[in-house]
């Protein structure tokens, strides 16, 4: 029999089609069996990644920097229990002395004793840098667990490890032991990029920080050391240099760590129970429709950022930039989940940790130039075009950032034998 009413019955199939495909396109979207897939396999791959990189010395001891510094944590957490904060004017003062800014004798005879108590415990973690291999131990990674007390702890009390040793760098400079001094700072320097290699986030801004704060001291180190170990410190330099990990990688350990924070409890109880132990457990969280959108697009937005963060800096920064564009263009976006981003501070301090690395290298390039030959280069050996040799004087040239804003202050080096060493007398 014919239809009355055509033209309502046909609206209705369309109405009738255009739910359905609506219904298959949101079961497609809200389904997440294959993020759970996903997450579970790189969960798996980054909990036992391994993590070669130059070793700074020949002689290397076996295992990695993980194995050697596992039997130190509990004497690490202990003396950061046992150490109370600075104050604003005792942070200053350190600050000044270990960037030559001020004499040794300016700290106040407490910082200097409890420096010294703990000195052979910071050539101890300095001496797991030693190791053949880079790896974390696992309080330290991003994939530890939700807990993040225990590794807040470690970094707080890593973080003053790099600082004693700066300091013990800017001692053993003023008091004429140039040569230890060096072996102290490539070990600093070698700490600080151990901790970016499996460390996520918080690694890379630690690492960041602490070149920052031993690069100073090691430059005036490197400066005024024996011909024979500026030699020894090139190479050294050169493949600490070569060994900082890809900030593509740092950034896949967060996201993994962050989305298992974030949405474990969207895991069914099969995935669940194949994470790690301290991952288990997760409450549950009201809105599941819209935080499987969420995760989702999350990890959309985490890929494009994978895809362009090694980009050499200008075009990281055009291509991130770019990104920021497309997303304020998308319409429907969720509102987002914890994200990993690369802050503009992130970029500058990964930018100048890359100066500083290069600056030191073509130091004790430029000082051994000059000891061969009798004359400074023209040019800095280094093939970098961020830094530029400029002549101070007879006996002095600078090297300084060609990027604006970087680097302020340049590196100046002194030919050797007309280095005159201050604050020697009474440096305790």
């Amino acid at each position: 029999m014919a239809l009355k009413r055509p033209l309502p019955a046909l609206m209705g199939g369309v109405s009738l089609s255009v739910l359905v495909s609506l219904g298959a396109l949101a079961h497609r979207h809200l389904r997440t069996d294959a993020l759970e897939e996903r997450l579970l396999r790189e969960v798996n791959t980054l909990a036992h990644a391994e993590h070669p990189r130059p070793a700074h010395l020949t002689a290397t001891r076996p295992g990695t920097f993980g194995d050697a510094m596992a039997p130190l944590l509990p004497a690490l957490l202990q003396r950061a229990r046992e150490t109370p904060p600075s104050t604003g004017a005792e942070a200053q003062t350190l600050e000044a002395v270990t960037e030559g800014r001020a004499p040794v004798t300016d700290l106040p005879a407490s910082r200097l004793e409890a420096l010294e108590r703990g000195l052979p415990l910071t050539h101890q973690v300095l001496a797991a840098t030693h190791a053949e291999s880079g790896g974390l131990p696992e309080d330290l990674r991003p994939l530890s667990g939700p807990e993040l007390s225990r590794r807040d702890a470690l970094i707080h009390a890593l973080r003053r490890v790099v600082e004693d040793a700066a300091l013990q760098t800017r001692r053993l400079v003023a008091r004429g032991e140039a040569d230890a001094a060096v072996d102290t700072c490539v070990d600093t320097l070698a700490l600080s990029r151990e901790l970016a290699l499996g460390g996520g986030l918080v690694g890379l801004r630690l690492s960041a920080a602490g070149y920052a704060r031993a690069w100073r001291p090691c430059a005036d180190a490197l400066d005024a050391a024996s011909l024979t170990r500026k030699r020894q410190a090139v190479s050294q330099l050169t493949r600490l240099h070569e060994g900082f990990p890809p900030v593509s990688l740092t950034l896949h350990e967060e996201s993994v760590a962050a989305q298992l924070r974030a949405f474990r409890d969207l895991l069914s109880d099969d995935a669940r129970a194949a994470l790690p132990p301290t991952w288990f457990d997760a409450p549950g969280q009201p809105g599941a429709l819209s935080r499987r959108l969420q995760w989702r697009q999350w990890v959309e937005d985490a890929d494009r950022l994978l895809a362009v963060v090694d980009q050499p800096a200008e075009e990281r920064r055009r291509a991130l930039a770019a990104l920021e564009a497309r997303k304020a263009g998308e319409y429907f976006r969720q509102e987002e989940a914890p994200a990993v981003r690369l802050s503009p501070e992130d970029l500058e301090a990964l930018e100048l940790r890359a100066l500083r690395s290069e600056a030191l290298i073509a130091l004790v390039e430029v000082d051994v130039a000059r000891a061969e030959k009798g004359q400074w280069p023209r040019a800095l050996p280094t093939r970098t075009t961020s830094l530029v040799l400029e002549p101070v004087d007879e006996t002095r040239v600078s090297i300084r950032s060609c990027i604006p804003g970087m680097m302020p202050d340049p590196l100046v080096v002194e030919a050797d034998g007309s280095l005159l060493l201050q604050h020697v007398q009474d440096v305790p």
